[in-house]
């Protein structure tokens, strides 16, 4: 009779860790399959949806500081803004800071700042 009652928890023990084991795969290998938009890219190239939370790549060129001034301006927080030549460019923040950066293209700023437009109302702008 032991030995029935032993095979029984035994049985039931790996039947419970087969079941376990199971949802652990079936659970690793549910990855979000994106929509397969694309995003023109301001050099003409094109970047899809990837990762967990199908976010856009970003476009060659997007450093974080970049992406801190767009975000800073699509956030109505950004004053002014100064671009060089050299594609340096500096946003003056309404709360007294800046931040600076490397657009990737000549002018990129003034396409931000003219999506954000309506939203924020118009960024004084300068260039050298």
């Amino acid at each position: 009779m032991n030995k029935k009652i032993l095979l029984v928890i035994f049985g039931v023990i790996l039947l419970a860790g087969i079941v376990y084991l199971a949802f652990e795969v079936a659970n690793k290998n549910k990855q979000g399959v994106c929509t397969m938009e694309a995003k023109l890219c301001p050099d003409g190239s094109y970047v899809g949806r990837t990762g967990p939370n199908c976010e856009f790549t970003p476009c060659p060129g997007d450093t974080p500081e970049w992406l801190a001034i767009k975000q800073a301006i699509y956030n109505c927080e950004v004053e002014s803004t100064m671009q060089t030549h050299s594609l340096e460019v500096s946003a003056k923040l309404k709360n007294g800071g800046t931040l600076k950066a490397i657009e990737p293209s000549i002018d990129d700023i003034f396409t931000v700042a003219e999506e954000a437009q309506e939203k924020c109302g118009k960024i004084r702008m300068a260039t050298e």
